[in-house]
């Protein structure tokens, strides 16, 4: 095997190394998990986190992957399951409530649009996939959080939590207040939280291990969703949300066009 070969592999191992268990490791963890000396782990670390592949996470030293996987990712599902399967439940959401509707997925801190369909109102919210979104002032995070395991919720909620509205919710434990009603309802809600003007509602997808695989949303204009408009899109969410789980789990389901 030729030298940029070896090293080429290398560099593919540590990439995979990561995983939803270990999504942030030090020099020495990877050294040990690719059986390799530290000084070539951290040669192979500073040249991915070039390229923007890697990235180092400035409070305690230690790696992530980094975000120019996510354009790279956003092609590669094209073809992934999930997107498949949730096609048609989007577009009938879409075509019932005329609001944009949208998937994202969590990764290494932050919810990433998978799938994106605009509404076809000229005031509309837009956004492209693999955008990546805070998880603890937006309706598509809180739906995640509500239903993480408890370690990941420490880990996003000791961060230091980013005002970006005057609505932002910036104290872990009014955050944390809202997971029962969440869980009640099935869904949860941003009022300008994120962005000013815009209201949402979402609701999370589970796979066969019981662990959000996703989460379904509706975003828009904060003057087209009063409090009443919230508690109907919230159940449509809901129930899209619902036959999305069930068709991940091998379920046969369907929605009908009525239930949205």
């Amino acid at each position: 095997m030729s030298k940029s070969i070896q090293v080429l592999e290398r560099a593919m191992n540590l990439l995979e190394a990561f995983d939803e268990d270990h999504q942030e490791m030090g020099v020495t963890e990877l050294a040990d998990r690719l059986g390799l000396h530290k000084a070539t782990v951290h040669r192979i670390l500073r040249t991915l986190e070039k390229g923007g592949f890697i990235q180092q996470n400035d409070d305690n030293s230690k790696y992530h992957l980094g975000w120019q996987l996510i354009p790279l990712g956003t092609l590669a599902l094209q073809h992934f399951d999930l997107r498949r399967l949730a096609t048609d439940l989007l577009q009938k959401l879409l075509e019932e409530h005329q609001e944009t509707v949208d998937m994202a997925v969590y990764q290494s801190g932050e919810m990433y649009y998978l799938e994106v369909l605009e509404s076809p109102q000229p005031v509309k919210i837009a956004a492209r996939p693999g955008r990546g979104l805070p998880v603890h002032c937006t309706a598509t995070g809180k739906a995640f959080l509500a239903f993480a395991e408890p370690e990941e919720v420490d880990k996003i909620l000791s961060r230091e939590l980013k005002r970006y509205t005057p609505q932002t919710p910036t104290d872990p434990d009014l955050i944390r207040k809202e997971f029962d009603e969440i869980r009640s309802k099935g869904y949860a809600t941003s009022r300008e939280e994120f962005e000013d003007g815009i209201t949402a509602v979402a609701a999370p997808v589970f796979n066969r291990k019981g662990k959000v695989e996703a989460v379904i949303a509706i975003p828009g204009p904060s003057y087209r969703i009063p409090d009443e408009r919230m508690n109907e899109l919230g159940e449509a969410v809901c129930i899209v949300a619902r036959t999305l789980t069930a068709r991940l789990r091998g379920i046969s389901g369907v929605v009908h066009e009525g239930d949205l």
